[in-house]
């Protein structure tokens, strides 16, 4: 027999804050931003703010930080609306650094650069999700 539940919210016990996922992972920050001009987030989970470091590289602070920083980052990038040429390849990565200082509990940098010459790029979209455990 199949059940069906129809809620609005789903909280912890105490009745205000979030449920705990035991059996699922759902991404505990992302953000969808421009990175042309005067950045500014789209849409976001757990942002607090958004840094512009230099071109084509970011600082995502977030709302709640995670419990260490062994958090996982996956992103994505688009230049412009045409796939048709390599140039218009976005790599998006985690700013790499000796100290291990661009990955926090609370932040994340994030470096875009061209496919083709690893030249730094403002892409007009960047997407990062995060997933991880919060503190």
């Amino acid at each position: 027999m199949a059940s069906e539940m129809y809620v609005d919210t789903i909280a912890a016990s105490d009745g205000t804050s979030p449920a705990t996922l035991t059996k699922q992972s759902a991404a505990k920050a992302w953000v969808n931003f421009n990175g042309t001009g005067t950045i500014a987030a789209r849409d976001s989970l757990n942002l607090s703010s958004l840094t512009d470091d230099a071109t084509g590289v970011y600082t995502i602070n977030f709302s709640n930080a995670f419990d260490a920083a062994n958090y996982s980052v996956s992103s994505a990038g688009m230049r412009n609306n045409s796939y048709s040429t390599n140039a218009n390849t976005i790599i998006v990565g985690i700013k790499s650094s000796t100290d291990g200082s661009t990955l926090t509990a609370s932040s994340v940098s994030v470096t875009t650069h061209h496919h083709s010459d690893a030249t730094n790029v403002d892409p007009l979209t960047v997407s990062v999700p995060i997933h991880g455990d919060l503190a």
